[in-house]
């Protein structure tokens, strides 16, 4: 028999002539590039033409029509597209829970303006200003801010006046859809509200009823999403995106993904309710005094993660500017003190920049603890886990290109074991792996036991870790 294979040249062949095939198997060299793919999970309104399925996105413009004007996916797709450069990005829109309900707060304003001026509020975010003049009154103040929230259909809120009362209603039902109504009056340094006027702002009915998650799982099926944003960030859609993403991790699938959250609350809630999580594939965001939706913040740190990624699995993401995201209140900011301990229950945090940009301070996952009930850092940091992604991705890569329906032979062996230590040493060369020389020492092949067919590899990768901090004492001399 010959050492030769031919994939396309028959072995029997009779006639007289000249024959050669093509065969990319030594085409390629050095290590694969991983593609990201974003995955916007979010509530459409009924306007939108989307079914369940999943939609890639290249406009804000295409959300509005799948999605609908002024939904949470359209503000996820705006804000993933800011972030995402070149990285696909696709979205899959939840209609509301029919049995939820939609959040509404009232502003009423009172009084009679004595000075001209101008009353800013930010609603979602976003910066509304209306012009008063001496004796503007409050009802038509109210009736002013209400025609202001509606010329912008983005916002994912409506608004109605009378009587001096402007009643705000979030477009989709849900205790997450809530988090649009976080409307504040003279947000930014140097707004105010003019002389005569005041502003009360008050809820009047409390969101709630979220949907699930459990049929956008079912829908996706194996088809793969490296990043995932999640609108959810209550227990049990959380505990149904763990269970998910553990089996998408798991060896019969081997369509890893790494899903975010956010939520917006007080320190104490957001370290109670880490200590109630531990998945090694979820990150939960912290946000304090950020005004904008937390899907938008989730939006937006999946889309950064994505992008950072695919450049080099094992570089810290800290200090990625979150474009577009307006910085908190100074005095209602999580102190260090605060920020510290969130990353010690699971929950990741952000900071602010010198220059007032809002920027990733560390992800982590919720992972905490291990069988035992035990500490374990094993799977803290969210590079940890897309470097083991990137290892099995290049591996797998390697493997299927350079031995396609090989014969499992000792011959095979050897070129299995030489191609996976060549495939090592390009990964320490990019920075992916550390000590080289002792997972090559470390590895093991075999034949399986009970299956002639099969063959077994034990690698023990030694995972580069970030520099995240430096620490110097100093014994100074007089």
């Amino acid at each position: 028999m010959t050492s030769i294979v031919f994939d396309s040249i028959a072995s029997n062949q009779r006639r007289p002539g000249v024959a050669a095939e093509f065969s990319n198997v030594r085409a390629v060299s050095g290590l694969p590039p991983a593609p990201q793919k974003i995955l916007l999970v979010g509530q459409k309104l009924a306007t939108g033409s989307s079914a369940l399925v999943p939609q890639r996105m290249t406009s804000a413009d295409q959300a509005v029509a799948l999605f609908g004007r002024g939904s949470m996916l359209h503000g996820m797709v705006r804000a993933a597209l800011k972030a995402s450069g070149s990285t696909e990005v696709w979205a899959i829109g939840v209609e509301d829970n029919s049995g939820g309900v939609s959040g509404v707060v009232s502003l009423t304003y009172t009084g009679t303006a004595t000075a001209a001026g101008t009353v800013s509020i930010l609603v979602a975010g976003v910066r509304i200003q209306m012009a008063a003049i001496v004796g503007t009154t409050a009802t038509q103040m109210a009736t002013a801010t209400a025609a202001a929230i509606n010329a912008l259909p983005d916002l994912p809120v409506v608004a109605t006046s009378s009587a001096g009362v402007v009643t705000v209603t979030a477009r989709h039902k849900g205790a997450v859809a809530g988090d649009a109504l976080g409307i504040i009056p003279s947000y930014y340094e140097g707004d105010g509200i003019p002389a005569g006027l005041s502003v009360a702002i008050a809820t009047v009915t409390a969101p709630s009823g979220d949907p699930d998650l459990d049929d956008v799982w079912a829908v996706l099926g194996d088809e793969q999403f490296q990043s995932i944003a999640l609108f959810a960030n209550d227990s049990a859609n959380l505990t149904s995106a763990d269970v998910e993403l553990a089996s998408r991790w798991g060896p019969e699938r081997q369509v890893e993904g790494h899903a975010f959250t956010t939520i917006r609350s007080t320190y104490s809630t957001l370290a109670t309710f880490g200590a109630t999580r531990n998945g090694p594939h979820l990150t939960v965001v912290a946000s304090d005094d950020l005004q904008v939706p937390s899907w938008v913040i989730t939006a937006t740190v999946a889309a950064l993660y994505a992008v950072e990624i695919e450049k080099d699995p094992a570089r810290q993401l800290t200090k990625l500017v979150l474009p577009g995201i307006p910085a908190p209140r100074r005095g209602y900011r999580f102190t260090k003190m605060e920020r510290e301990q969130l990353l010690h229950n699971g929950i990741s945090t952000l900071d602010v920049s010198p220059s007032g940009e809002v920027v990733i301070e560390r992800l982590i996952s919720t992972y905490r603890v291990n069988a035992y009930g035990l500490p374990d850092i094993s799977w803290l940091d969210v590079n940890t886990a897309a470097t083991l992604a990137y290892y099995r991705y290049s591996w797998r890569y390697r493997m299927q290109t350079k031995f396609p329906r090989a014969k499992l032979t000792a011959d095979t062996i050897a070129a299995i074991r030489a191609e996976t230590i060549n495939l090592a040493r390009e990964w320490g060369e990019a920075g992916l792996m550390e000590d080289v020389d002792g997972f090559i020492a470390g590895l093991v092949i075999e034949r399986d036991a009970t299956n002639p067919t099969q063959l077994n590899l034990l690698m023990t990768p030694d995972v580069v870790n970030g520099l995240l901090q430096l620490m110097a004492r100093f014994e100074f001399i007089l």
